[in-house]
């Protein structure tokens, strides 16, 4: 006779497999240099729930965005005004900033997250400059991170024509 089958243990089994392969919520937004818009992101983070937020042209107030609690840390470049942001939303994600891909139009981090390492960028392309230039920045970035993930967002202002 066949044991029985224990289901208990199958559930405890799944449930390790799957903590082990945790996804990320990540959400991206143009704030517009509102704060009205920054203000209201808060809402956005508790319904949403997202783990990292890519934001481009973030109003910030003493390199902070209004309305992201303490609790969230922000990464942005350090120096001019910033053009683009990564907030962190969940503590048990590590981050750094890796500046020498930072500037006021790009945050670049180094991620650890449940045993793996990625890299994120939030970027914003001024419509006065020539694209190549944003595009090489891309092309560092790869080169930097050695076949790891990477993650990247983009305002390219679209570039149209009309």
């Amino acid at each position: 006779m066949a044991p029985a089958h224990n289901h208990r243990e199958e559930n405890n089994r799944n449930h390790v497999h799957n903590r082990t392969h945790a996804s990320i919520k990540c959400m991206q937004i143009n704030l517009h240099n509102s704060r009205t818009a920054s203000e209201k992101i808060k809402n956005l983070f508790e319904q949403d729930r997202s783990d990292i937020i890519f934001t481009q042209k973030p109003f910030l107030y003493n390199r902070k965005i209004p309305g992201i609690s303490p609790k969230n840390i922000i990464y942005t470049s350090h120096e001019g005004k910033s053009r683009a942001a990564i907030v962190i939303n969940n503590r048990n994600i590590d981050a750094v900033l890796i500046t020498q891909l930072s500037n006021p139009g790009s945050a670049f981090l180094r991620l650890e997250y449940n045993g793996h390492t990625f890299y994120a960028a939030s970027m914003y392309f001024d419509i006065t400059e020539e694209i190549e230039k944003g595009l090489e920045k891309i092309d560092k970035m790869l080169e930097f991170t050695e076949g790891n993930g990477l993650i990247i967002t983009i305002d390219s202002n679209a570039r149209s024509a009309a």
